[in-house]
């Protein structure tokens, strides 16, 4: 069942009720959304004994699901796992991928959320310094052939290359999806994941990697929302590289720093941007992700 919302956020956002009670989504995709601004909700009459039996647990989501934006259906296809990803070498055996397990001590926790916590950054490098290294360098050997990118994100444009145009960084990220960040994530919001296997069938609509260059290009972004559930970012160079940086959260009123190969994520909903550099560059991998199949979700 869909509830429309009121005039806060309109055409882009729904009230989820599924079977049992109000979506965990829902919550994640926007929990600081009513604090600002609480919705004005115009439930269907034929839902009146649901909204009594509901009332303390409504929330917003954002359009985030393959339902909303049916171009995820399609966008997600290149960061899925191939068969051909996991070939060593040229005798054409097939390696096992095997996951990384982690634990509350290997992150670090911020903005409390009901059982959960909406916003984590890793204690360590995620990323060797060659392998992000390796991405720098691709991203700016493509970029110097294409051009960097500077209008695909609506109102909030970043100056960004997709990973789609750099076949190294894919083929390396779907391998790192499966072995090293989804299973963080899973981790960091187990929380707020549907039951079952859900949480096995996140997967990244969007990749793309950053460039903030105080010098004559994009050194901020201002703050915004995506269009995604989670939402992560990995430092691709050395905080000694530039000065100033992180990512703002409103929630916080602060930037939150990390050095490279660590790994911010958070819920998508929140209010966040790219807090500005004053010198030198700065290179960042951001992925929105969704969970594939919970349109409702």
């Amino acid at each position: 069942m869909t509830w429309m919302i009121g005039s806060w956020m309109k055409s882009i956002a729904f009230l989820l009720l599924v079977p049992g009670g109000w979506s965990p989504g829902a919550i994640i995709a926007a929990a600081f959304f009513t604090t600002c601004h609480p919705p004005s909700i115009s439930p269907n009459n034929n839902n009146n004994n649901n909204n009594n039996n509901h009332k303390q647990e409504v929330t917003t989501a954002l359009r985030v699901s393959e339902l909303h934006i049916p171009g995820y259906r399609e966008t997600k296809i290149p960061f899925i796992l191939k068969e051909e990803d996991l070939i060593y070498g040229n005798e054409n055996v097939l390696t096992c991928l095997e996951e990384i397990k982690y634990s509350s001590n290997d992150y670090q926790s911020l903005i409390p959320h009901e059982s959960g916590y909406l916003l984590h950054k890793t204690a360590r490098p995620i990323f060797s310094a060659q392998e992000c290294s390796d991405i720098v360098n691709e991203a700016e050997a493509i970029g110097s052939l294409m051009g960097w990118t500077t209008k695909r994100h609506g109102n909030y444009p970043t100056t960004d290359i997709p990973l789609v145009e750099l076949p190294m960084t894919l083929k390396f990220l779907r391998k790192s999806l499966v072995q090293r960040i989804y299973p963080l994530l899973r981790t960091q919001f187990k929380d707020y994941l549907p039951p079952g296997d859900a949480a096995c069938k996140l997967r990244v609509a969007d990749g793309f990697v950053v460039k903030y260059d105080a010098e004559g290009g994009q050194s901020e972004l201002k703050p915004h929302r995506d269009g995604s559930v989670f939402s992560f970012n990995i430092a691709l160079n050395s905080v000694e590289e530039f000065e100033g940086g992180g990512t703002w959260f409103q929630s916080l009123n602060d930037a939150v720093k990390i050095d490279q190969g660590q790994i911010v994520s958070h819920a998508s909903g929140i209010l966040h941007g790219g807090h500005a550099i004053t010198s030198g560059k700065r290179y960042i991998l951001v992925a929105f992700v969704i969970l594939e199949g919970y349109d409702s979700w």
